[in-house]
């Protein structure tokens, strides 16, 4: 089934590599078409639980290098566990969906929220994070082999995985670094919201916390 499923990735993947635009709506699109397909061909071979997983690792996919220039608006916060086994433990896609609702309404009183944040990749090598009026310079750079984006902010360095959510993608922080981010470009500050983020992110163990970003430009 695996070997179906990383057929699946590279004919789809494939059919949109002649665009010069990367279609994610497409892609997602896409892949449920397809998936929709497998299931008619191998149903009572392999079960639909088994199908269902293999299509959402493909919709957590790592965006590809080429398409990380440009600026991606902040839409909500985003949550993914590093391995099915601690999303079990944690409960689930309801442990997900708790974090975020939790923390979408702290992150905004350090002005994080829609049409306020953003990250913006440049073609250069230079990054900037803009909260509101205050605007972060740094850099990035991206690990072909590890697939992970070293984004440098105040001479501080974080580790992003951006995937591909649906139509959009998650820009994903380990969560006991998510924290000091927040507090790095946030121009704002609360010892109380800084003290139940703190809480919520060491919850726990396996999970990476970041933005559902749309890209604007």
């Amino acid at each position: 089934m695996k070997k179906l499923f990383v057929t699946l990735a590279l004919v789809v993947l494939g059919l949109g590599s002649a665009k010069a635009q990367f279609d994610l709506g497409s892609l997602a699109s896409k892949l449920k078409d397809a998936a929709g397909d497998l299931v008619d061909k191998v149903g009572e071979e392999t079960g639909s639980s088994e199908l269902a997983a293999g299509l959402d690792a493909l919709l957590g996919a790592i965006l590809p290098e080429t398409e990380i220039p440009g600026t991606w608006q902040y839409l909500d916060v985003a949550v993914e566990f590093e391995s099915g086994d601690a999303l079990t433990q944690a409960g689930g896609a309801l442990a997900a969906e708790t974090v975020e609702d939790k923390l979408a309404p702290m992150l905004t009183k350090f002005g994080i929220k829609p049409g306020a944040f953003s990250f913006t990749f440049n073609e250069d090598g230079t990054a900037t994070t803009t909260v509101g009026k205050k605007t972060v310079k740094g850099t990035w750079s991206y690990d072909k082999e590890a697939e992970v984006v070293t984004l440098g902010l105040n001479k501080k360095e974080y580790k992003v995985r951006m995937t591909v959510s649906g139509d959009n993608i998650n820009i994903l922080f380990e969560a006991d670094k998510l924290l000091d981010l927040v507090k790095t470009i946030s121009a704002k500050s609360s010892n109380t919201t800084v003290a139940a983020i703190a809480a919520i992110v060491k919850t726990y163990d396996g999970m990476n916390i970041g933005f559902e970003c749309e890209k604007i430009k």
